[in-house]
Formats: structure tokens, C-alpha cells, sequence
């Protein structure tokens, strides 16, 4: 192993040649407080003051001019766009030649070929990074779109800088460019990947700013067996942080407590650690890691063409707990989907313990909003138990176990009864519980059918109007009731236009003429009119059908 470490300014190193993001780092993080501070340190310098701000870890040759960044890529990222924003100010002031000094030597520059590349080049990809940032203002795409949340915090962080030196002058800029490349870091350069993540473990013995992910990355690549022709570990750990987008770390403890115990997010990296003393399999664990991290992306970003028909009943509970904002389950889930993936439970026996955790939760959580404390080590163990079960009738076993404790901490009538009038409401004036209106909407008319239908192209219909012509109706409905979920249904949505603000009697006709939503007609078909005493009958009757017959 050959390291060279040396203390250098920003300016020395951004001139050594290329630093490449590697794709498996994580995304660009920093926030409007770590700006601030950042920048407020800098502005408070003398003006020839030179200010450490730590070291910085890459793979390459110290003397040679590419270099694989592998701690230090959050700063690197920093600077280049705080060095831009400087430069496209220059620009702004008309100032080209001070602008191209900072273009021309720290952003684009030209190699011994006279070939311009780039300082700063990230692997994510992150197309924003060159368009929106690194180009001159001249060549600036500003409607490329971000597609993660890094970029969405590179524009926000160019944005931020910008906004706190558009008023600076000529003189105040220079000031604050020489002070950017005057900053001081201890350049370590390390000839091998292997032995650079063991330097970067070193210098980050305490783990301070680093999250359990990272170290456990860093030991994956410093061990993982080396295969010829093959980039492993890096595509299949991009491919994890991909999949699992802004909650790695969250996915990290679902994929932990699943398998192995429930510890909180800061005792995970010394379990891994304690885990690999012994014959431990890297490539296993990484393989484990992917094929969950694309269970997890089902999970916390359910999408129906996921599934085929006969697993329609899956998508739905994976739409119910992500329209309730539940994640307290997502390792049972974990466990189960895993499962059924590799035919170990049925189909069958899948659907059930995913809606008996829709169930549960949809009354717990969407319409109770109580506490769901205990609930994580529950599901944690018998995740763990799913897990470890010999044989499919063990592992349906632990799903019919599953289902019992759900029951048993199932809120009473009485706490659901009071609070629906709460939870369950909608106007166009107040839309924050539309989807889940919708959803209990689209779960009362499933219970018409034998098989599960998809109801997407409907639209919620107010059966008293919001805007109701008191010439047409018989008496004026205040709007809490008009609101209220007994005077709401499903109407195809076509048909939402056609009734309008009618009278009832016309509203009648035309929906059952033309709807071919059960529940909606059974409501038309058996009254004759609609008052406030029907609104109120009708809630009722729901809170009866949601709770002992939909969700029992």
C-alpha cells in the first residue's frame, strides 16, 4: 500500500486533474443550515487566512491526474458550486476574464492534449450537476429536471449561494473567491480502493457525520472477494441506493430487524461488524441487501404494473399503508414479501397477512391515530421468526400468529365511531384527507364484487352539492355535513360533470342510467330524496359495514 497525505490548498488540488463521484456514493446532503455555516466561516476569514476544514480520502497515484474521491465528496461538491456561483456573478458583471480564470482552472480546464474535461465529475449520475451548475450561464440548462434528492439540493444549494453574493461587488467577489481557494485540506491519496476504504475507516474511527450505511459500505468494499471482469460491489450497491432513494438508512434497519434483530440505527454497524468475525459472506449479504432493497422500493413506492391480476390484493394493501403513512410494518412486510417471492408461503396466505396489516393499521392509524408503540419489536420478531421457519405450514404458522396479535390490540367500536366524523371528510376546499376518503369510498363498492376491481378513473361526488341551488334542493345542508363521508360516494368520472350542481330527482336518473358503480346505485335506487337525516343514517350504517364487515 503507498499513501501520501499532504496538507494542500483547494486551489493545489482541484489543479491536480479529475476527482470522479464514484456512482455507489451516497447523495449530495448538505442542507441550508450546513451552507450557512459553511459559508458564514468563510466570510468571517481575513482575507489571507487559510482555514482547514478536514481531510479528504481518494484512490489514485498522489503525482498522478485522475482520482476516485472516497471520503470528501459532500466538500468537493460544495465548493465547486459555491466556485461557479462566484464565476456566473463574474459573468453577470460583465467581468469574462475573471470569470474564465475561475472556468478555466477550477471548473472545465484544459489537459496536456489541450482537451477540456472536468474538475469535479460524478458517476450517479447527476446531469444536473453540469447543466444547471458547472456550465457557464451561456450554456446553462435550467429545465433539466432533478430526479433525486441530491440534485434537488445541488440547484438549492447553487440557489442559496447565489442569492447571499447578488449584491456583491467586483472587489468583494475576488475577496471571496481567494478565500475559497485558500482552504486548507489534508490531501490523502491511496494506490489501491481497498486500502483507501481502510484509511477512511481510520480517519473516521468514531464515525461522526457518517450513518451505518457508510461504514458498512466501506467494510463490504474493503472485503468483498474480487472477480475479474466484474464491477462487484459497486453495481449491486448502487443498485441498492437507488431502490431505496432517501431511506437507506430506514431500509438498513427494515432489512436488520427482519433478519436478524431489532437494534436502533446507531447499534447496526457494530452488529454487522460482530456478524463478520466468522466465515462471513460478503457476497451473500450484498445479494441479500439488493433483493431487499427492491422489495423495499414495492413497499414504499407501490406501483400496480408491480403486480400481475392475481396479486392485485397485494398492490392494494402496499397502496392502503402508504396512503395511511404507516412504516412501522415495513419489516413484516419485508419478511413476507420475501417469502412469497421465493414461493415459501402462498399467494394466499401473502394477501392475508398484508391485509390484516392494512386492516389493523387503517384503524389504528388513519382513523384512531393512536400510538404504535410495541408494535415494531412485534413485527421485528415475527419477521425473524417468518425468516428462520423450516417449513411452509411453520412460516404459515407465524403469518396466522401475526394475525392474532393484530386482533387482539384492535381499537374498539366505540374509539372508531368517535373519531370518523374527523378522519373521513372531504371538499374542495379542504382536500387533505381526499385519498383516504377515496380509498374506504373504493373498499365500500369492492364489497359488490366477488373479485378485486380497479377503480382509478372515479372521482369522489358530493350527493348533496357543495354549491347547491336552494331552489333545486329541499333544505340547505351546512357544509359539515355536506362534507361528512355519509354524503359522499364514488361516480364515474365522466358522469361528475354531467350531474353537476342538479336536483336530486335529475341527479337520480341520470347515475342510474349510466353508473356502473354498485354501491353508488344501491344509494339512488333506495332513497327518494336527500336530507340531513339520510347523511346521518347513512354514516352510521357505514361506520357499521367499515368496522365488523370490511375491517373485522
Amino acid at each position: 500500500m503507498t499513501v501520501r497525505a499532504e496538507n494542500m490548498t483547494i486551489s493545489n488540488i482541484f489543479k491536480k486533474g479529475k476527482f470522479i463521484i464514484p456512482e455507489y456514493q451516497r447523495e449530495y446532503d448538505w442542507n441550508k443550515d450546513n451552507l450557512n455555516e459553511f459559508f458564514e466561516d468563510i466570510s468571517e476569514l481575513d482575507e489571507n487566512e487559510h482555514y482547514f476544514i478536514g481531510h479528504m480520502v481518494c484512490e489514485g497515484d498522489f503525482n498522478g491526474v485522475e482520482f476516485k474521491i472516497i471520503d470528501g465528496q459532500q466538500r468537493m461538491t460544495t465548493i465547486t458550486i459555491l466556485l461557479c456561483v462566484i464565476r456566473d456573478k463574474f459573468y453577470d458583471l460583465s467581468l469574462n476574464n475573471l470569470a474564465q480564470g475561475i472556468n478555466e482552472n477550477y471548473i472545465f480546464p484544459k489537459d496536456k492534449d489541450y482537451i477540456e474535461y472536468v474538475v469535479l465529475e460524478n458517476k450517479m449520475p447527476y446531469p444536473v450537476l453540469q447543466k444547471y451548475v458547472q456550465s457557464i450561464p451561456a450554456n446553462k440548462d435550467k429545465t433539466e429536471q432533478p430526479k433525486k434528492s441530491g440534485e434537488r439540493k445541488i440547484i438549492e444549494a447553487y440557489n442559496d449561494f447565489y442569492s447571499k453574493i447578488d449584491s456583491y461587488e467586483q472587489n468583494e467577489l475576488i475577496i471571496l473567491r481567494d478565500k475559497v481557494l485558500n482552504l486548507e485540506i489534508i490531501f490523502v491519496a491511496v494506490d489501491d480502493e481497498v486500502d483507501a476504504f481502510t484509511i477512511f475507516e481510520t480517519l473516521n474511527a468514531k464515525g461522526k457525520d457518517l450513518t451505518p450505511i457508510d461504514l458498512i459500505k466501506n467494510n463490504v468494499f474493503k472485503n468483498y472477494p474480487k472477480e475479474s471482469h466484474l464491477s462487484e460491489p459497486n453495481d449491486s450497491w448502487q443498485k441498492v441506493i437507488e431502490n431505496t432513494k432517501d431511506n437507506n438508512l430506514k431500509f438498513l434497519n427494515n432489512f436488520w430487524s427482519s433478519r436478524y434483530k431489532k437494534i436502533s440505527d446507531r447499534k447496526i454497524y457494530k452488529a454487522f461488524i460482530n456478524s463478520t468475525r466468522e466465515n462471513f459472506n460478503y457476497k451473500k449479504f450484498v445479494k441479500d441487501l439488493l433483493d431487499d432493497s427492491k422489495l423495499y422500493q414495492k413497499i414504499t413506492y407501490p406501483k400496480k404494473e408491480d403486480w400481475s391480476k392475481e396479486e392485485f390484493g397485494i398492490f392494494m394493501s402496499l397502496n392502503a399503508l402508504s396512503i395511511f403513512n404507516v412504516k412501522v410494518a415495513n419489516a413484516m412486510i419485508m419478511s413476507i414479501l420475501r417469502e412469497y417471492n421465493v414461493k415459501n408461503i402462498s399467494l394466499q396466505y401473502c394477501k392475508k397477512a398484508l391485509a390484516s396489516i392494512e386492516k389493523f393499521h387503517f384503524l389504528n392509524n388513519a382513523i384512531c391515530s393512536l400510538r404504535s408503540s410495541g408494535l415494531d419489536t412485534m413485527y421485528s420478531k415475527i419477521s425473524r421468526d417468518l425468516y428462520n421457519a423450516s417449513d411452509k405450514q411453520s412460516k404459515h404458522q407465524c403469518i396466522d400468529t401475526m394475525i392474532k396479535n393484530l386482533d387482539n390490540r384492535k381499537p374498539k367500536l366505540e374509539q372508531f365511531t368517535v373519531n370518523i366524523s374527523d378522519k373521513l371528510y372531504y371538499a374542495s376546499s379542504e382536500q387533505k384527507q381526499k385519498k383516504l376518503v377515496k380509498y374506504v369510498l373504493e373498499k365500500i363498492e369492492y364489497r359488490h364484487h366477488t373479485s378485486d376491481v380497479d377503480f382509478l378513473d372515479t372521482s369522489i361526488e358530493h350527493i348533496y352539492p357543495e354549491n347547491a341551488n336552494s331552489n333545486q334542493w329541499i333544505e340547505k345542508i351546512e357544509l359539515k355535513d355536506v362534507k361528512n363521508i355519509g354524503n359522499l360516494t364514488l361516480l364515474d368520472r365522466g358522469l361528475n360533470s354531467e350531474v353537476g350542481n342538479k336536483k336530486y330527482t335529475e341527479k337520480k336518473k341520470i347515475i342510474l342510467e349510466k353508473t356502473n358503480l354498485l354501491d353508488t346505485k344501491e344509494i339512488f335506487t333506495k332513497n327518494d330524496d336527500w336530507k340531513v337525516n339520510k347523511i346521518v343514517d347513512r354514516k352510521n350504517s357505514l361506520i357499521t359495514v367499515l368496522y365488523d364487515e370490511i375491517w373485522n
